[in-house]
């Protein structure tokens, strides 16, 4: 693999893919480098689509979002759970009506600590351990906003401890600045359970119950794999990560470049970020105008994905995107054939897990240190079954139901 790194002036389906997702011939001219990401319709892929519009999920789509991956272990990252092999959260967890009449015996509250509220992940997540809660008899007393802030996040916690809550929840802005003040938790008597990331120096079952966390490497694996089904193997492809180290995107950064290492005629263009907005879209203008041959991209996440589709709109390009999470924008993307492929989390049912931890141990069950959700696997063709289930929703936006219409009827 050759890597390249730019100067900038700004700082589907497995199953179908032999029939209908194959990698798309190219076509180069002075102006603009063209590839086609979303090829139209096929009578196959027609077929599935009006199914899913109908309501019902085709069992080879059924089939391709169970095919996940395998749980990856944990990344070496300041406060991950290294290499650590993850419990399946999807199936671990199992309650008997005794479990559920001790817990709601036991009168327990929570208190929920989050990095930002600025998301439909935070939302998904702190719905999925609310609507849980509920089912124990457990009252969650307040949810907090540190605005992405380690110095008002330390505040919450305080705040929260305060509070005397019987648990908990919680995702850290930085985990190592504020490691002292989550170890203050177990010191008060209150159970702690993380998403995502773990405090540096904090352990399981002294500070701390578990993590819970999405398969973020193999979201990435699911992602890259989608990318280079389209572009093959000696393309050049552009990467934009996020110049500071934050837990997730390190371990999806890691496993991209753990994925692409194997090719050596592939030619990876690299750039970073500090905001994935404004600055991505810039990034993706130059690295498009320097590269003219590039012809895919990965982005660790989709709000940075949103912009380079912007970008590339505004130069005249269509090149191949993939990313990891799924949300109302990168899914019209995805149903407009600008993104092609999504590693998607789960945050919802993560949110599950977390709060099925807390009430095994309350219950004085074991609760293994580490969980990870399965990958769900997001193409046009499996999309509105998937939006479905990462946004734990059964309405999925009309602009996005018109969208794939749209793409039927030019069939």
């Amino acid at each position: 693999m050759k890597i390249a790194k730019t100067r900038l002036a700004t700082s589907a389906l497995a199953v179908l893919a032999a029939t209908s997702l194959t990698a798309c011939g190219t076509q180069t001219s002075a102006v603009s480098h063209t590839v086609t990401s979303f090829p139209g319709p096929t009578r196959l892929t027609t077929k599935i689509l009006n199914e899913e519009l109908a309501g019902k999920t085709p069992p080879i789509v059924a089939q391709e979002l169970k095919n996940s991956g395998k749980l990856l272990k944990g990344e070496v990252v300041p406060g991950y759970p290294n290499g650590t092999t993850p419990g399946n959260a999807a199936t671990y967890f199992h309650f008997t009506a005794s479990d559920i009449a001790r817990l709601k015996a036991g009168h327990y509250t929570a208190g929920i600590v989050m990095h930002t509220m600025g998301a439909a992940w935070p939302h998904l997540q702190v719905e999925g351990i609310t609507n849980t809660l509920k089912k124990f008899g457990i009252r969650v007393i307040g949810v907090t906003d540190a605005h992405m802030d380690p110095a008002t996040q330390v505040n919450n916690v305080e705040t929260m401890i305060s509070e005397h809550p019987s648990v908990i929840f919680s995702i850290p802005v930085n985990e190592i600045t504020e490691a002292t003040a989550y170890k203050s938790i177990s010191k008060a008597g209150i159970k702690l359970v993380f998403m995502d990331n773990v405090p540096v120096g904090l352990t399981p079952e002294k500070n701390y119950v578990d993590v819970v966390s999405a398969n973020d490497g193999g979201n990435t694996i699911f992602a890259v794999k989608q990318l280079l089904k389209r572009v093959g193997t000696h393309a050049t492809i552009g990467d934009q990560t996020l110049a500071t180290d934050y837990f997730s995107v390190v371990v999806r950064q890691n496993a991209f470049e753990k994925a692409v290492s194997h090719y050596s005629h592939l030619t990876v263009i690299k750039s970073t970020f500090t905001s994935p907005t404004q600055q991505v879209y810039n990034n993706t203008v130059d690295m498009l105008t320097a590269h003219p041959n590039i012809r895919g991209m990965w982005l660790a996440w989709d709000t940075p994905a949103e912009e380079a589709v912007a970008a590339e709109k505004a130069l005249g390009k269509h090149i191949v995107i993939t990313t990891n999470d799924l949300g109302p924008i990168s899914a019209l993307d995805l149903a407009e054939g600008y993104i092609s492929a999504d590693g998607a989390q789960q945050p919802y049912y993560q949110g599950v897990a977390e709060a099925e931890s807390a009430a095994y141990a309350f219950l004085g069950k074991k609760v293994p240190p580490y969980f990870e959700w399965p990958t769900i696997p997001v193409t046009p063709l499996d999309l509105i079954p998937a939006y479905r289930r990462v946004m734990h929703t059964q309405t999925v936006p009309a602009d996005i139901i018109q969208a794939l219409r749209q793409r039927i009827a030019k069939s």
